[in-house]
């Protein structure tokens, strides 16, 4: 047992001494996924899209102001016979500007809505971008876990080959004296070939595993960047995940999508109503201040021009002859063609639907915590049996490879007790990993920070 554990040392001192790249821990690669993620780049836009519809729906409370202006030219005869016939021939330039402004007083509350349900829309991208970010955080943090899962077997396989290889060497030098039999030295190194070979095929799956988490950051260059080892935090903690009630309670009042959820009931109450606005009146405040002006190049009456000395400058008659308006102005719009009914059964479907949609997210997070709860439960059981099963395997192990060195015994029984004491290891870690995500998937399920 003493060469595995030495192997062990010896494995991760040479891996910490050969590391060049950029180290990376569980948190810089939650951030470089969140930096980088679609749903997050998608979510940060649809919050910005949902807060310029609260400032749209604001806006509907504040006066427009418009400013128009035109310039006209008329050229040609007309014929005027109120006072008898006659026929004016001008070529005039017109000028104008108009300065309108409308205030709506009362909209039968659809501004109200409109302002309501965009504040609501604007939570609910929040809340949204929130779940997605959690969504991403417990990807990579099971990923992570893994690369790491695979470092330690990585590291007992190692070690189990050097404790294999140590032997080959020494049963090579009893075999050559006549103290040991030749199969012992061939079954040796059988196993010898065979446990080079799970090491290979393990480094193979932690390189594998190190790729799909480095796709998951969006890094292409793998070789640049090296993961940091973590303590692996594998108490039960039976106080804050032993009771299956107080985790559902929790994650009904902390999970962000259930809060968006019942956001969403609102969002669709405020949409009848906002629809139901339209069997209402509209008030409206119009003002306006409008002026013109003209200009005769040429004036003549049947014929005979006429003077056009005297006009007054067009600054001056724009100036001069300015007026203005101020009306209210109510609108009902008795019968719309069923449009305003329509719209209102229409959003009262999409309210039934956003609770129906609300008691299924309840049900949905119900059940995942009694799923996350059992698989809890379990690691616990396994990390209880797995401990019992590792130290019962390293008596053994002592035991036999020491009548193994006396003679007492043969080979095939050290080498099973040996390949034992791999397993117990083995799953010893795998039960820790498991026990610590266990932990996290519950975290992530109730919607706490992982």
């Amino acid at each position: 047992m003493k060469y595995i554990f030495c192997g062990i040392v010896l494995f991760y001192g040479n891996s910490a001494s050969g590391q060049t790249g950029r180290m990376l821990n569980l948190q810089d690669c939650v951030n470089l996924a969140l930096d980088h993620a679609t749903a997050v780049l998608k979510g940060n836009n649809n919050v910005a899209l949902a807060g310029t519809q609260v400032l749209a729906a604001y806006g509907q409370y504040l006066p427009n102001l418009v400013a128009g202006a035109g310039v006209n030219y008329d050229n040609g005869n007309n014929f005027y016979a109120s006072a008898g016939p006659e026929l004016a021939y001008m070529s005039r330039s017109q000028y104008n500007y108009q300065l309108t402004s409308s205030l709506n007083l009362f909209t039968g509350y659809y501004n109200y809505s409109t302002w309501k349900s965009a504040k609501l829309n604007e939570q609910m991208a929040n809340l949204t971008l929130e779940r997605a970010k959690q969504e991403i955080e417990l990807d990579v943090t099971q990923s992570y876990l893994q690369v790491v899962l695979d470092r330690k077997i990585v590291s007992l396989d190692s070690a189990n080959l050097s404790t294999s290889m140590k032997r080959e060497d020494q049963l090579t030098v009893l075999t050559d004296v006549g103290r040991k039999p030749k199969t012992d030295l061939y079954q040796q190194q059988a196993q010898t070939s065979n446990d080079k070979l799970t090491l290979i095929n393990a480094q193979s799956r932690m390189q594998n595993d190190k790729i799909q988490l480095f796709q998951k950051l969006r890094i292409d260059s793998a070789e640049n960047y090296e993961i940091v080892d973590i303590p692996i935090d594998d108490d039960a903690g039976t106080a804050k995940y032993g009771n299956k009630d107080a985790l559902v309670s929790q994650a009904l009042s902390d999970r962000v999508d259930y809060r968006s959820a019942m956001l969403n009931t609102e969002f669709a109450d405020w949409n009848i109503k906002k629809y139901k606005s339209g069997y209402l009146p509209t008030v409206s405040l119009n003002l306006g201040m409008y002026n013109n002006g003209a200009y005769f190049n040429a004036y003549s009456l049947n014929g005979e021009a006429e003077s056009t000395s005297s006009q007054e400058a067009i600054p001056t008659q724009l100036y001069k002859y300015t007026y203005g308006l101020v009306g209210v102005n109510a609108a009902w719009n008795i019968f719309d063609r069923y449009y305003t009914r329509s719209n209102v059964a229409a959003a009262r479907i999409n309210a039934d639907n956003a609770r129906i949609d609300l008691q299924d997210t309840k049900i949905t997070i119900v059940a995942s915590i009694k799923q996350a709860y059992n698989d809890y439960t379990n690691a616990v059981q396994q990390m209880e049996t797995v401990g019992k099963g590792l130290f019962a395997a390293q008596q053994a192990y002592e035991a036999v490879n020491g009548q193994y060195k006396e003679g007492a015994t043969d080979f095939i029984t050290e080498s099973n007790a040996q390949l034992v004491l791999l397993q117990a290891a083995q799953n010893k870690i795998q039960a820790s990993v498991n026990m610590m995500l266990q932990k996290k998937i519950i975290d992530f399920y109730v919607g706490a920070g992982l």
